[in-house]
């Protein structure tokens, strides 16, 4: 290995251990609300708590490993071709299982945001499976073709690897998209919640954040962008970016939801996440009618039964009766107007926590 890529590894290195370092501290961060929020879920046997358990400490370690192979390959030490082949192997594998776990989480919620509209699941299914195919595509074609060293450092880009990074890039870009459609055609109330500020700021940084690795990959393997570290560095960075959003996407959402649950908060009442501003504002029209209509028949019947027994007291009724309506409506109005005084009742997505 010459000077040049001697120092190659070595910069790869360092960025594996950069990316290393960047997710313990997002362990550590978010320990105590795991603690606090997630593991009690698990001991329910609730699968997004489980999958989270299970994504955290093997993707960490496998992080370690991959941090050890990157240190390898900067000391210089041969390695057989089959065990290269291996190495690249097991890169695709774990991306794609930290992919297929993302895109659940994230297709769950869109499917949520929707209303659990069939035609938005069949997209996003399709484009998945288009993913995962493409996946498969890329690393039959690239990895028995990747030039390497002695030492399985990745010497020239293999433009095979296009095929997944255009179609992971598509899928994630059409998630984004509408989890921003939805959440500006959401209402303001909702979005402004705390549930409804962790649900779009999680579900749309997630994928943003792959679409834009990925479009770098594209690049990198197209020529567009020239640099010799694009295969030994991108699957590092993927790979913390992914493990990161993918924890707290799960960690945020259950913190918010047992502390909205332990406030007494419902997080499903008053506005349904696929209604409009516009329904919301009719609806609520709709129920103040209602209210003056019952309050006015009311009035209307003690009137009547008034007259029925003491005609005498006609005039009087009758004189009052703009004040009696008042006093009933008022009646009427009180519990909601204590209710909104109340415990705050936040929205929820109709649907099952991720």
């Amino acid at each position: 290995m010459s000077d040049a890529m001697e120092a190659l590894a070595l910069k790869a290195a360092i960025s594996a251990c950069a990316s290393f370092a960047a997710m313990l501290v997002d362990f550590f961060w978010l320990l105590r609300d795991e603690v606090t929020f997630v593991w009690p879920n698990v001991r329910r046997r609730r699968l997004y708590a489980i999958v989270h358990i299970i994504e955290r400490y093997v993707g960490l370690v496998g992080q370690g490993f991959n941090v050890f192979v990157s240190l390898r390959i900067a000391s210089l030490l041969p390695t057989p071709a089959i065990y290269c082949r291996i190495w690249f192997v097991y890169q695709a594998i774990s991306i794609q299982i930290l992919l297929s776990s993302m895109e659940f989480a994230l297709i769950h919620r869109i499917y949520a945001l929707f209303q659990r509209n069939c035609s938005i699941l069949s997209v996003l299914v399709l484009f998945c499976t288009l993913q995962l195919l493409s996946l498969g595509a890329s690393a039959w074609l690239a990895i028995p073709n990747t030039e390497h060293s002695e030492t399985c450092f990745v010497v020239k880009p293999n433009i095979n690897t296009i095929y997944f990074g255009t179609t992971t890039m598509a899928t994630h870009l059409v998630m984004f998209f509408m989890i921003f459609w939805r959440g500006v055609e959401l209402p303001i109330e909702w979005s402004c919640s705390a549930f409804g500020r962790v649900v779009l700021r999680d579900s749309a940084l997630s994928p943003l954040i792959i679409s834009i690795l990925t479009g770098v990959l594209v690049l990198c393997n197209t020529g567009v962008i020239q640099t010799s570290l694009n295969g030994n560095i991108i699957y590092y960075w993927l790979f913390c970016a992914m493990w990161i959003s993918l924890g707290r996407t799960i960690v945020n959402h259950s913190k918010v939801e047992q502390l909205m649950a332990a406030r007494g908060s419902r997080l499903s009442t008053e506005i349904d996440v696929g209604e409009t501003s516009s329904s919301i504002s009719e609806s609520s029209t709709s129920k103040h009618a209602a209210v003056d209509l019952t309050s006015t028949s009311q009035v209307q019947i003690a009137l009547e039964m008034s007259k029925a027994r003491n005609p005498s007291t006609r005039n009087s009724l009758e004189g009052n009766g703009t004040s009696s309506f008042a006093v009933v409506k008022d009646r009427e109005e009180s519990p909601s107007s204590g209710s909104s005084d109340g415990e705050e009742i936040d929205p929820y997505l109709a649907s099952a926590p991720v």
